[in-house]
């Protein structure tokens, strides 16, 4: 699939908080490639993580959240150690039986503003979220709400796509 120069440039436009995620074009395209979106269909993308475990974990990785008419594909375009298959998470809006904003605060300074998305049984088919880290003996409330902000945009996206 070949380069996108809008996406790119939604790419280089999305904020940076505290996810931090360097994008490996080729990647990407080929993540939106296996899951049959084109480059163009993309309306938004933002850094932040994605996780299907407790919001409390720490266990993700920081990618780029693609969101186009049929879902959320969150790709940063790197490769899985054995296979070299590029590795990426999806969302099927077609499965999405509906979606919520959450938030989880850690009483240790830090906490996650995130969009989960839930199928059939209410069953978490995954979730996309922005950490924040509170300063020490600082106000923090500019970081802490430029995450939130930043979930805000990307939930009015999905909201204008699922409702």
């Amino acid at each position: 699939m070949s380069g996108d120069m809008r996406l790119e440039q939604l790419v280089a436009d999305a904020p940076v908080n505290a996810n931090s995620s360097t994008a490996d074009f080729a990647g990407i395209y080929e993540a939106l490639q296996i899951v049959g979106v084109e480059p163009s269909d993309v309306i938004a993308v933002s850094q932040c993580q994605f996780g299907t475990a407790n919001i409390e974990a720490l266990v993700d990785d920081d990618t780029i959240a693609c969101i186009h008419p049929g879902g959320v594909v969150c790709s940063s375009g790197s490769r899985k150690m054995f296979g070299n298959a590029v590795k990426y998470s999806e969302v099927k809006f077609a499965q999405c039986r509906g979606f919520a904003p959450c938030e989880y605060t850690d009483d240790r300074g830090f906490g996650k503003f995130g969009i989960e998305f839930g199928g059939a049984g209410n069953v978490l088919l995954g979730r996309v979220y922005w950490r924040w880290k509170a300063k020490r003996f600082r106000d923090s409330t500019e970081a802490i709400m430029a995450v939130a902000e930043e979930r805000d945009r990307i939930l009015g996206v999905v909201s204008g796509l699922l409702t």
